[in-house]
Parts: structure tokens; sequence; C-alpha cells
């Protein structure tokens, strides 16, 4: 059965000393990381896992908790695990020229001669593609437009899950996750707050029986979730966990 391993639970603050958003989904001997937070090439050094087994990336939005960690990862593939093969970069629209400009802004490693190939596509919503083992399908995310948000669907080994990457609450929500084994969902807050662009556990219980999908686990959580575990009717991700769908 493919296997999710959770790099990255926490919010953009770091709450309750998570490390930011990144999600492994292994299948068939490939590997796919979902976003790429700053604290993703720490958070593989802490678990063992070798920064090259990654075949794919694919990032929700260009937040930075879900993004910035990519010029890190290509630092690390040029001067510590030295990587050789290619690499799959996927992304909302624009994603080479956003990967360039952080890649400048940090002062980092960026595309040049010698380089190993990195191969870049953009999200079109709705639109499946074959990424290094997986189908992918970018769907609908209600979060900051200026971000490009989308929902990610993959589907491996006769299995499918969605991840939320960042969004709030809208209608189309349940149906747009449909009939996956697993929705891996973002959760900042008990109760909708004042930023509605992110979703509540109070949301996401009262509207549960609308959801046809086998079952859901939390992640992207806030410090009021990681304050209230106990009154949380739901499965939570914390950093270093490993589990089928």
């Amino acid at each position: 059965m493919p296997e999710l391993v959770f790099v990255g639970t926490g919010d953009a603050f770091g709450s309750g000393g998570r490390r930011n958003t990144a999600i492994l989904v292994r299948d068939a001997g490939h590997t796919l990381l979902l976003d790429c937070g700053p604290t993703t090439s720490t958070g593989l050094k802490a678990m063992g896992i070798d920064p090259r087994d990654i075949d794919a990336i694919a990032i929700t939005h260009f937040h930075a908790d879900h993004v910035a960690g990519i010029p890190f990862l290509l630092l690390d593939y040029l001067f510590e695990t030295r990587r050789e093969r290619p690499l799959e970069i996927h992304g909302p629209p624009g994603i080479r020229q956003h990967v360039r400009r952080l890649a400048d802004a940090f002062h980092y490693v960026n595309e040049q001669d010698g380089m190993f190939p990195i191969h870049f596509g953009e999200h079109e919503q709705g639109k499946t593609i074959d990424l290094e083992g997986f189908r992918l399908t970018p769907l609908e995310a209600y979060h900051t437009p200026a971000t490009y948000p989308h929902m990610l669907r993959v589907e491996a080994g006769g299995h499918s899950m969605v991840f939320s990457g960042d969004t709030g609450w809208h209608d189309s929500l349940p149906a747009a996750v449909g009939d996956v084994d697993l929705f891996v969902t973002e959760c900042v807050f008990m109760t909708p707050g004042s930023y509605s662009m992110h979703l509540s556990v109070e949301e996401l219980a009262r509207g549960r029986e609308r959801f046809r999908c086998g079952a859901m686990r939390l992640t992207h959580l806030g410090a009021d979730v990681l304050g209230n575990l106990d009154r949380v009717p739901f499965d939570t991700a914390h950093d270093g966990l490993v589990l089928e769908f």
C-alpha cells in the first residue's frame, strides 16, 4: 500500500515546535514530496531520510511555509547529498520563476551549468498528470488568491488521497475531495476565526457527513488546536508520523 510520511505538520508559525508543511508519499519505489516548507531539509535529516529519494515535488501554493524549503533542498543536492538524476517540480502557474526568485533572494544556487536537470510543470485545475509514478490532479482551494492555491489529489497503487494544502471552508469542498481513501486536511483553528481562509475543527465536524472520503487526518495544526487535542474528534498528524492509505 502507498505510505505517507509526515515530515512537517505545523502552521506557518511553528506552533508547538512543529516543522512546516512537508509530506512524503511513497509507493513502489517512487517518492513524491507534497509541499516543501523551510524546515523540510532539517526534518528529512532528523528522520534519517535521504533527500535524493525524492523523485518529484508538488507545491500547493506560494506561501513561504509551503515552498521556501526548495532552495535549501537544491543547495543540499549540490554540495551535501549530491544529486545527479533529474528532479521534477510541479506547482501553480509561475512555479519556475517563483523558485528562481526565491533562490536569487537567498543568494543560493539556481539553475546553472553542471547542475542536475530540473523539470518544471504548472498546475491546471482538474487536469490529471502522471508524475514519477503518481497520478496528480490539482483541485480548487479557497485561500489567498495571490498564492494560486490548489488542493492535490494523489493516486498510487490503486489507492487515492487528497491533500488540502491551505484552504478555508467552501461549499464545494466535500465534493472536490470525493471518495478518496484519505483526506489529509489543514486545520488551524478550533472554531472559525477572523481569517476565513483556514479550516477549523468545528467546520470539519459540522460538515463531516457531507464528505465521502474513507478517513480524515488533520495537519497544519495551529496553537489553538494543539492546545485542545483532547477535544478534537478527528485523527491528527504529528511530525514523524508514518501511515498507509
